[in-house]
């Protein structure tokens, strides 16, 4: 009865294991079914190639597979565009599938489609404008009136019976009217909109390097997401090669069935691992196109960064890069003139305790119709009228409106100083951690290529010394676990050491290659 259960319990394993290696790639079941081929060192997406072979880029064959996959979906594109019966001029590869792109492609394409750029663009075309309109109160206001008028006034006439007095009076003007001193008043709103205008400058600015680093994150973190889900094919082929070993093995009777049992777990993990990485492929290519700008269901094929395009050994120390940060930071500089714009609003706001001197001047034909009975008064016609008025007002008492829009813009003011503050600080601790995390990550990414280098050797002697008997499955089993741990943390590693030299960049305020 025991061992009729085992059997049943192995005819499971064994239908379990045959649907799951259905739902893999056929290249990855291909080679699982060979369980004497080694594990594959070819393919250019390999962490073990790439480790071997430095600077290789896609093998040929994979490249015309890629360039066979781009022409047949030209070639459809076309032979729709026909049936249509469009003609469509095709000036350059376009979105999709129908180019490979870099990264710096996507940093442009994201400029341009990120709704974040857009935003920030109108922003400072907003605060242009704004600008524009303060400037305009330096000159006059030159406009038209007209005016319609009709009056009654009784009892004027001297007849037995009072006969109203009648005046009908319709006047076109010209008017103009022009601020001829303010103490002040637009000189502070100029001053607070230029700030202004320079400060939504400066946010744009530092939209856009906001904008470029987090395409840079995703498309890093897709590229480590790729190379985790090959180092999972990697997996599953090693753990069919150990379970088809130990299968050989229990052939010969040099192995017991839960040896062979625990073979088949092994594998059974590794597909689960593979499918899970599968998934976070998924999700990385959402975010990067997320971030791009263009919906998450827009195909976006990468061309993953060459393994020998690593950052380059920080030669700047500390403070120095912290300086760097202080002085050409877009958002701290944003945040300065913010503090300017403030202070003009408190010269404003003092400037409306002083008088205001105006002139003002009208200028027109006028068209009156007038009768008055009993005085043999009547008439109409056209006539020139004019005014010319020069004064000023001076406001003594508002029951303390100006001195709260004072107190309000002095707070204001005291409010941009300690935000400008805030940023330096935060500036440069935000440098500080990118710089020192940058450091911790290239000497993990060292030591994860030299552990990498040892467990395919540790896994290639334990299997051979396995297959010659000379040790255990457990054994076996360990090095295949520190072989996956270490691909993984080989990827890992050099995905966090390219997201964090991004991050310095971007902490820093500098562009590529200005932080050594």
């Amino acid at each position: 009865m025991v061992s009729a259960a085992c059997r049943q319990r192995s005819d499971l394993w064994d239908d379990g294991l045959a649907d799951a290696e259905r739902k893999i790639d056929a290249a990855v079941a291909d080679s699982a079914a060979q369980p004497s081929r080694p594990v594959s060192t070819d393919d250019p997406n390999s962490m073990v190639a790439r480790l071997k072979a430095l600077g290789r880029r896609n093998d040929d064959e994979q490249a015309a597979a890629i360039r066979r996959g781009i022409d047949s979906a030209v070639e459809s594109q076309a032979m729709q565009a026909e049936a249509r019966g469009e003609q469509e001029q095709i000036d350059g590869p376009g979105p999709g599938i129908e180019r490979i792109w870099g990264l710096p492609d996507l940093a442009a394409m994201a400029l341009d489609a990120n709704p974040s750029t857009r935003e920030s663009w109108h922003r400072a075309r907003a605060a242009a404008a704004r600008e524009q309109k303060v400037l305009a109160a330096y000159g006059p206001q030159i406009g038209v009136e007209v005016g319609m008028s009709y009056s009654q006034e009784p009892f004027l006439s001297q007849t037995p019976e009072p006969l109203p007095d009648r005046e009908a009076l319709f006047s076109p003007q010209v008017y103009a009217s022009w601020l001829l001193l303010d103490f002040g008043r637009r000189d502070a709103d100029t001053d607070r909109s230029r700030a202004e205008l320079a400060a939504a400058n400066m946010s744009h600015d530092r939209t856009i390097q906001r904008t470029v680093f987090a395409v840079q994150k995703s498309y890093f973190r897709l590229e480590g997401a790729l190379g985790l889900r090959t180092a999972a094919e990697q997996d599953v082929i090693a753990a069919r090669s150990v379970l088809k070993a130990t299968e050989a093995r229990l052939a010969l009777g040099l192995a017991t069935r839960p040896d062979m049992l625990v073979a088949r777990q092994a594998y059974a993990e590794a597909l689960y691992q593979l499918e899970k990485r599968r998934s976070g492929v998924l999700l990385a290519e959402g975010d990067l196109r997320t971030s791009v700008g263009i919906p998450a269901s827009v195909a976006l094929p990468i061309d993953p960064t060459p393994e020998t395009e690593v950052p380059e050994i920080l030669t700047a120390g500390i403070d120095g890069i912290i300086d760097q940060a202080l002085a050409r930071r877009p958002d701290l500089a944003a945040a300065v003139l913010e503090v300017r714009a403030r202070e003009a609003e408190m010269r404003r706001a003092q400037a409306d305790y002083l008088p205001e001197v105006v002139a003002r001047g009208t200028a027109g034909e006028n068209w009156l119709n007038f009768d008055t009975p009993g005085f043999s008064i009547e008439g109409q016609g056209w006539g020139f009228a004019g005014s010319a008025y020069v004064g000023g007002r001076w406001l003594l008492f508002d029951d303390g409106a100006r001195d709260a829009a004072l107190a309000e813009a002095t707070a204001n003011r005291a409010a941009a100083s300690a935000k400008l503050a805030k940023a330096r600080l935060d500036a440069a601790d935000e440098v500080w951690r990118a710089y020192y995390t940058l450091q911790s990550d290239r000497a993990q990414y060292d030591a994860a290529k030299a552990q990498l280098v040892a467990s395919i050797d540790a896994f290639e002697s334990v299997k051979k010394a396995y297959e010659l008997g000379l040790t255990t499955l457990p054994e076996l089993l360990d090095a295949e676990r520190d072989l996956s741990l270490a691909r993984a943390q080989r990827i890992e590693s050099r995905s966090s050491l390219l997201s964090s030299s991004a991050a310095l960049l971007f902490a820093s305020g500098g562009g590529p290659g200005e932080v050594r």
